[in-house]
C-alpha cells in the first residue's frame, strides 16, 4: 500500500531528470488509482508544492504565490470540467472528494496571498500536512507539534465533510489532544475525512 501511493504520488509530478516516467494530466492521472491513494498522494504534493513556494518566495520569486494560486484555480476548473462529463460512479465520487479538498486548499493559498510568507508561521502549520518521509518510508500527517503515520485505513469514497475554518479548528484540537498525554480514545467520525 505504501509503494502504491508512493508511486502514485511520483506519477503525478512531472519530472524533466526522468523523461522516462510517463506524465499524466492532474484529472487523467486522478482516473489511474484508487481513490484512497489518489486523496492521500494529491494531500502530499499540495503540502510539497505550498513549501516549495515558500522558498521560491523566499529567493526573490515574488510572484509565486500568486502564481501557483492561478494554477490552483485552473485546477479545480479542469476537475469541474470533468466532473460534469459522462463516467463511472466511483470515479466521480473520486473527482468530487479531491474537489471538495481542492477548494478548502485554493481557500488556503488564496488567504496566504497576503499574509504568510514563510513555512514556520502557525497559519501554515496549523493545517493539516501529509509529508512522504523516505527515511521511514511512510506518510505522516502533522499538524502543528503533533505528528502521526497515516495508517493506511481504508475509508473507501464516502461523502467527506466540506472543510471549513472551524472544521480546521476542531482538527487542530484533535492531533494536539493526544500529544499533550491525555488517556482515551479521541477519534471519532470527523477525524476520519483526514
Amino acid at each position: 500500500m505504501t509503494s502504491t501511493i508512493y508511486d502514485s504520488a511520483v506519477l503525478y509530478q512531472s519530472d524533466p531528470q526522468r523523461p522516462s516516467m510517463p506524465v499524466f494530466l492532474r484529472v487523467d492521472w486522478m482516473l489511474q488509482f484508487q481513490g484512497m491513494m489518489v486523496l492521500a498522494a494529491n494531500q502530499v504534493w499540495w503540502t510539497w508544492e505550498v513549501e516549495d513556494i515558500f522558498n521560491k518566495v523566499k529567493t526573490g520569486e515574488k510572484h509565486a504565490l500568486k502564481d501557483y494560486a492561478q494554477k490552483m484555480h485552473q485546477q479545480i476548473d479542469d476537475l469541474v470540467k470533468r466532473i460534469t462529463q459522462p463516467m463511472k460512479k466511483n470515479d466521480r465520487r473520486k473527482l468530487n472528494t479531491v474537489l471538495i479538498l481542492d477548494v478548502h486548499a485554493r481557500d488556503i493559498v488564496d488567504e496566504y496571498l497576503f499574509s504568510i510568507n514563510d513555512a514556520r508561521e502557525f497559519e501554515w502549520e496549523s493545517q493539516l500536512r501529509f509529508y512522504w518521509f523516505q527515511e521511514q518510508d511512510d506518510l505522516f500527517v502533522c499538524q502543528c507539534s503533533a505528528s502521526f503515520t497515516y495508517g493506511y485505513e481504508y475509508m473507501g469514497l464516502n461523502g467527506r465533510l466540506v472543510i471549513t475554518p472551524l472544521t480546521d479548528r476542531i482538527y487542530l484540537t484533535l492531533t494536539q489532544y493526544p500529544q499533550e498525554n491525555h488517556p482515551g480514545p479521541w477519534t471519532w467520525m470527523g477525524v476520519r475525512s483526514f
